[in-house]
């Protein structure tokens, strides 16, 4: 359920006019709504339940949005300040937990999801390329506030694919003794290639972690893009295979991964051995979304849960190899 107390101080902290709130989403306590005023402006609200690090987690996610929307000039999510000035509401009362909001204006534009094409993909490539070069001089404090986003961070996140690695416990419901094996030996081929990938600043930085076609917005002119709750710093590569892996099962896949690197490069020289990196991220993201099958109440929780996991050694393994 929404919590209605809190929203109404949050609408009331943000200043938003009467309208109409429906529900976005819903994960791990948070709830993010969108507020229709009766004059048609969209606003995004956020309301996260207090804990530990939620404020300082948020704080910096408003100031990246800030960077990126005001000197980068990017189509973001622009944070909306409190009554006081912050981007962050103070501790919100709710009935029984206290919780912070967030609120944002809405990036214009709909999603493309089969009828992307290479043009599409070359102006999400040169997207990223441009967030990726606003790293470079992002307001400090942004970068210590979030975690690096490497194998250590998903298996404080996928725990149970974390203990099947480990071996230190029995194997979730629907997952095989064989298939446990494939996924450990898919692991250390994963950790070692990522441990020979080169380092430097030209590779690494605040990424956005998630962007995949359902977070981008298009437009007739712009492209933007939307949740960056997952912002971390990493390697660039990462978001790029974020964006293709789910079109390369297409019949112009590779068509549209060229198009990605081409609009990419010519906004950002690319190193010499992108693509290397581009495989073992691609390798990455597929673990990922191991770990997310083996968070559901059962494999067959979605009907492609267990062929999904059960293909997952080979992909890694195929994308290593190249």
């Amino acid at each position: 359920m929404i919590p209605t107390t809190v929203l109404r101080q949050a609408r009331a902290g943000f200043g938003l006019p009467s309208g109409h709130v429906r529900t976005l989403s819903r994960r791990f306590g948070k709830v993010c709504l969108a507020h229709t005023a009766r004059d048609g402006r969209r606003t995004q609200v956020r309301l996260v339940p207090a804990r530990g690090d939620t404020w300082s987690r948020l704080d910096s996610e408003m100031a990246w949005l800030t960077h990126l929307a005001i000197r980068h000039q990017l189509s973001v999510p622009i944070p909306m300040p409190w009554r006081t000035g912050t981007l962050v509401s103070p501790p919100l009362a709710g009935h029984d937990s206290t919780w912070f909001a967030v609120s944002c204006g809405w990036v214009p534009g709909r999603h493309l999801n089969l009828g992307a094409h290479a043009g599409d993909m070359r102006r999400a490539g040169a997207l990223l390329a441009r967030m990726h070069l606003a790293a470079a001089d992002a307001p400090p404090g942004i970068a210590p506030a979030r975690p690096v986003w490497a194998i250590p961070h998903l298996f404080t996140l996928a725990t149970s694919l974390r203990d099947l690695i480990a071996g230190e416990t029995a194997l979730p419901a629907g997952v095989s003794s064989r298939l446990a094996s494939a996924l450990r030996a898919a692991h250390a081929h994963l950790a070692e290639a990522w441990s020979t990938l080169s380092g430097g600043q030209d590779r690494v930085g605040l990424i956005h972690t998630d962007s995949h076609w359902r977070n981008l917005r298009w437009s007739r002119t712009t492209v933007g893009l939307v949740d960056f709750e997952d912002l971390a710093s990493g390697r660039f590569m990462i978001d790029l295979a974020c964006l293709w892996s789910r079109m390369e099962a297409r019949r112009n896949g590779r068509q549209l991964l060229d198009a990605v690197l081409e609009g990419y490069e010519r906004v950002r020289p690319l190193p010499g051995d992108a693509l290397r990196d581009l495989h073992v991220m691609l390798a990455f993201r597929r673990f990922d979304y191991a770990g997310w099958v083996l968070s559901w109440p059962h494999l067959a929780h979605e009907e492609w849960g267990p062929s999904f996991l059960a293909e997952t050694p080979a992909y890694i393994d195929r994308w290593l190899s190249r």
